[in-house]
């Protein structure tokens, strides 16, 4: 009896430790990111053929166009969306810049370094402190920062492919870049329109490595009574700028910003056909990236188109002529669900600059 209890016992074991194998073994079988895996064999939107010459928007507002889709936006949708202001109340959706500046920390991508000049204007003192009552004193400073750290916008010279830019401008050269810089932007003023995804989805924010679908954005407008509309300025957030500032495992300062630079949640090009259709002039975010997959993960490869590198930036950038901001701030604009609103942006015209620190404003 005692062996006969000691085999059935093995069996049961064996059995039991079988079944955790095949569970075990379809877990990892199971797919990471089902949308990623549907979208491996799709052609890519930036590989069809454009309507106006070769890829997307390239050639819908003349060869020698560098704004994009910011031509999209007419007089009458400025005045529309004017038409939304009611209360005056002005919502500013940068982030500060500090020498702690919220980015993606490289050897390349420091704080922001802002340096009184040694005497400013007050030359007329001897010593500190001392001062002339009938002159005025002053000061003045100069800046070192990267243009890709803070608040920023991508401008078209950020992504190029095969060699060109959108539109087929020359690529950008370390000197004298004059095609896609961010004097060409000009102006971005519009129709912005708050989609509060973490809100929606009740995590704030986003878990880790969050895919946010084309259904999540839908729901999220359907959600907050928004109706997104061609031309418009969109702002996801994800609720992950609150993530620089927290502490280490053990509740201490985290300098290297431990958490930020996990794989953040952010949109995933399943979205790309519905923001093209919409004809999306700009998405922004309160993340490093917008998009999915970023930073990316060593242990993945993406999948969507075949394409290894961020597929909406080059979409956005690239094939269409439209626009990408960065590390927004959006709570305050959470907050009081302004989910619509007028939205203007005028970057530094900063000649040959790649990117750009911007401080849109949002006003309701």
């Amino acid at each position: 009896m005692k062996r006969t209890s000691v085999l059935i016992i093995g069996f049961v074991a064996g059995a039991a430790g079988l079944c955790l194998s095949i569970s075990a073994a379809s877990a990892q079988q199971a797919p990471r990111y089902p949308l990623d895996d549907k979208l491996a064999s799709e052609p890519a939107p930036w590989t069809v053929p454009g309507k106006w010459g070769k890829h997307g928007n390239w050639g819908r507002w003349g060869e020698d166009d560098k704004r994009g889709m910011l031509n999209y936006i007419t007089p009458e949708m400025v005045a529309k969306a004017a038409a939304l202001v009611k209360k005056g109340k002005v919502y500013a959706l940068g982030e500060e810049l500090t020498n702690d500046v919220p980015r993606v920390i490289t050897p390349a991508r420091v704080g922001i370094q802002s340096i009184l000049e040694n005497d400013g204007y007050d030359r007329v003192a001897a010593k500190s402190g001392e001062y002339d009552p009938k002159r005025q004193q002053g000061a003045a400073s100069f800046t070192f920062m990267h243009n890709h750290t803070g608040t920023h916008l991508d401008t078209l010279g950020h992504i190029y492919h095969d060699n060109a830019l959108f539109n087929n401008m020359p690529p950008p050269k370390p000197v004298g870049t004059a095609h896609g810089d961010a004097a060409s932007v000009v102006q971005m003023v519009g129709r912005g329109v708050l989609l509060d995804v973490a809100a929606y989805k009740g995590t704030d924010p986003l878990p880790v490595d969050y895919w946010i679908t084309l259904e999540d954005l839908q729901n999220t407008a359907k959600a907050e009574n928004v109706e997104i509309r061609k031309g418009d300025i969109l702002l996801v957030r994800t609720g992950w700028r609150k993530t620089w500032g927290e502490p280490d495992a053990a509740g201490r300062l985290d300098a290297a910003h431990t958490k930020w630079h996990q794989p953040q949640p952010g949109v995933g090009p399943d979205s790309l056909k519905f923001l093209n259709e919409m004809e999306i002039v700009a998405i922004c975010s309160d993340n490093a990236a917008v998009e999915w997959g970023f930073p990316a993960k060593a242990d993945y490869n993406r999948k969507a188109f075949d394409f290894l590198g961020l597929p909406l930036h080059l979409d956005f950038i690239w094939n269409r002529g439209a626009y990408i901001i960065e590390i927004l701030n959006l709570d305050e604009l959470a907050k009081d669900k302004a989910y619509e609103f007028f939205f203007t942006l005028g970057p530094l015209l900063l000649k040959g600059g790649i990117g750009v620190p911007v401080n849109p404003l949002a006003i309701l």
